[in-house]
């Protein structure tokens, strides 16, 4: 009878085991090139993605975020795969109110070849703008609003 139970119980552990084994599959290799911006005191978080079979024939990425002529704004980090570059333009009227502080955010890709990418950004309250696609042979230009308090002196 110990036999049996001993029997009976190893094949439910072998049975448990090899029900929990899964297959993995392989899907896209993504690149991510993610900087980071600091927008009076707000944290904003780019993130654009394409597919990593293009990674070798992307020579940069450039991400230029325009701002109102009041803010103050810094790049904080350029991670990323590829060469990654940033600016800030403070191009937008100046912005004097406590909410929706308009941005708009423009990524182009140094490339030849023609693929689809995509952006996300987040800051303090969330998600900003919500996966733009863009080409990589044209910039992609986003407009989104995020929480900011205007500088009420003259920078």
């Amino acid at each position: 009878m110990k036999r049996i139970r001993i029997v009976l119980a190893t094949l439910a552990f072998l049975a448990a085991t090899s029900l929990q084994a899964s297959s993995a599959f392989a899907g896209h290799q993504w690149c991510e090139e993610d900087p980071e911006f600091l927008v009076n005191g707000a944290l904003v978080d780019v993130t654009t993605m394409f597919p990593g079979a293009y990674a070798g024939k992307v020579s940069s990425v450039h991400f230029d975020l325009q701002v109102p002529s009041n803010a103050v704004a810094v790049v904080l980090s350029l991670p990323g795969t590829v060469p990654v570059t940033a600016s800030i333009s403070r191009t937008l009227p100046a912005y004097y109110g406590l909410l929706n502080m308009p941005v708009v955010l423009t990524v182009t890709m140094d490339t030849k070849s023609s693929f689809t990418h995509s952006t996300l950004v987040t800051g303090l309250a969330g998600t900003l703008l919500n996966s733009v696609d863009g080409t990589s042979t044209y910039p992609m230009k986003a407009k989104f609003k995020m929480y900011g308090v205007g500088l009420l002196g003259v920078l």
